[in-house]
């Protein structure tokens, strides 16, 4: 099942209780995938689940038993039609819907469910734990659609697939922010639960590549080191060095594999790490001038 079909899911499940929220949503659905032929309606719509919940609307708002065809242009896609004038004014007029005011508002919730109608119609969401991306398939209703949603502080992108005029969001944000608006709970979780993942993910990485860095160049500092310290004892010169340093040059070369931090801990007096670090430096740039 995608991502899609469990967010429609959700919606479905839980279907306004009142009335005017329902019509609310009904006509969401209807304004993007209606379309009306004399006194007929029919509504293109996908998923048995949507389906279901749509027909059941229409027998609420009409009166209605709405006829159910399959569509051959698409997998599990219908086609419901049926006869009402009233219908067919109320689509025509959903046509010339002002954004601001898309609905005739019973109660505050009204135009959250007409947004959640429009979603059901004509909305795709890509599972967020592969890639955040929320767009809707508008055809002439897109610049409709796009002022609808500022009035939620939404601001879709545009774009143009094959036949298809797009509004969509790539940002996870957005995308929690309308399922909220919408008042899917679960979908939106599941959004910011990804988010954290992807988060954590990404943050284990970097301290991973950064302690691997750090390796590299310890392990590389550590080689030259010992390295100069070899050369100085072939050719008779470590004796040059200065007692202290002659003294962290051989524990070097005896643990020439620890680190910086273990080594301070077995000198004698034992060191903090940056005084071990720093008669090592000196060591190489004494080691290199001899």
């Amino acid at each position: 099942m995608s991502f899609t079909d469990v967010v429609k899911r959700e919606i479905c499940a839980g279907l306004p209780k009142k009335t005017c929220c329902r019509r609310a949503l009904l006509f969401g659905m209807m304004l993007m995938r209606g379309h009306t032929e004399g006194d007929r309606v029919s509504l293109y719509l996908d998923g048995d689940t949507v389906f279901e919940a749509a027909q059941k609307m229409i027998f609420e708002q009409f009166g209605r038993e709405a006829i159910r065809q399959k569509r051959k242009d698409a997998v599990n896609a219908y086609m419901l039609s049926f006869t009402s004038a009233n219908a067919v004014s109320r689509t025509k007029s959903a046509a010339d819907a002002n954004p601001e005011n898309p609905v005739e508002e019973k109660c505050s919730a009204c135009r959250r469910s007409f947004l959640a109608g429009v979603f059901l119609a004509a909305g795709r969401v890509c599972d967020p734990g592969k890639q955040y991306l929320l767009e809707f398939s508008c055809g002439e209703k897109r610049d409709f659609l796009s002022d609808f949603l500022t009035t939620f502080a939404l601001s879709p992108k545009r774009s143009n697939r094959r036949k298809e005029r797009i509004l969509y969001f790539r940002d996870s944000t957005s995308i929690e922010d309308l399922f909220t608006h919408i008042g899917i709970t679960h979908a939106t979780f599941t959004v910011m639960d990804k988010k954290i993942e992807h988060g954590m993910r990404n943050d284990a990485n970097r301290i991973a590549n950064c302690e691997a860095n750090n390796i590299e160049k310890t392990v590389a500092a550590s080689v030259k080191q010992v390295e100069l310290i070899e050369r100085l004892i072939r050719e008779n010169k470590i004796s040059f060095l200065p007692p202290e340093l002659e003294k962290t040059a051989r524990l070097r070369l005896q643990y020439d594999g620890m680190s910086v931090s273990r080594l301070a801990a077995l000198a004698d007096p034992p060191l903090t790490k940056s005084g071990l670090h720093h008669r090592l430096q000196k060591i190489t740039e004494m080691a290199e001038t001899l």
